[in-house]
């Protein structure tokens, strides 16, 4: 057997440590009942090690403000600003497609709609919080701020993969009114069920 206290193997037919002399029947069960009790607490986390609704309802306020902050700046980087417009004019002013372009095809103003929107409300967010969230800080600026991060149901940190998963599941988090956020308030975890779909957690750390 090992010794409990210096951890080299000694004689199990002795009372004491052939090596550093402790008493090997008075240190081994204390020992054996530290690892029980932390096995025991690894695997029931309490309640409040999770971040809660209003936490991280905060982070994503702060990730939203960044994040148009990055959407300006790709929009004027990549020259998506056109596009945007053509937009707004064919929507909200209900202009002709016609007087959009030079052109006056619906393909010269449909494909920098098209395009620009892909980019800048698709693919930005979706690198944004895919990207941090598996990064080695596990959390994007907003939930770095706020203390919080995401891993998965072992408290590890997520793969890109997963990452992207939760971030698209958020789509259906808000398509049913919402209800898929007001989970994270009511759920033992404290699950979204864009975290219950991608297998994840947002902890305190």
């Amino acid at each position: 057997m090992f010794c409990p206290k210096c951890g080299k193997e000694t004689d199990a037919s002795g009372k004491y440590c052939q090596w550093c002399g402790a008493d090997i029947e008075a240190v081994a069960p204390k020992a054996v009942m530290n690892i029980e009790t932390e096995d025991e607490d690894a695997e029931t986390p309490l309640t409040g090690d999770y971040a809660g609704l209003g936490r991280r309802l905060f982070a994503f306020i702060i990730d939203a403000i960044l994040l148009l902050i990055l959407i300006a700046i790709t929009a004027s980087f990549f020259n998506l600003v056109q596009g945007v417009k053509y937009f707004y004019y064919y929507t909200v002013q209900h202009a002709p497609i016609a007087s959009l372009t030079d052109v006056g095809t619906p393909e010269a103003a449909f494909i920098p709609i098209i395009a620009s929107l892909g980019v800048l409300f698709i693919v930005v967010p979706w690198l944004y919080f895919a990207g941090f969230e598996c990064s080695r800080g596990m959390a994007t600026p907003g939930k770095t701020l706020l203390r919080i991060v995401v891993t998965d149901k072992e408290g590890n940190r997520i793969s890109f993969a997963r990452a992207t998963l939760r971030h698209f599941a958020k789509f259906i988090s808000t398509l049913i009114i919402f209800i898929g956020f007001i989970m994270i308030g009511f759920t033992k975890k404290r699950q979204g069920l864009h975290d219950k779909i991608a297998g994840c957690i947002v902890l305190l750390p």
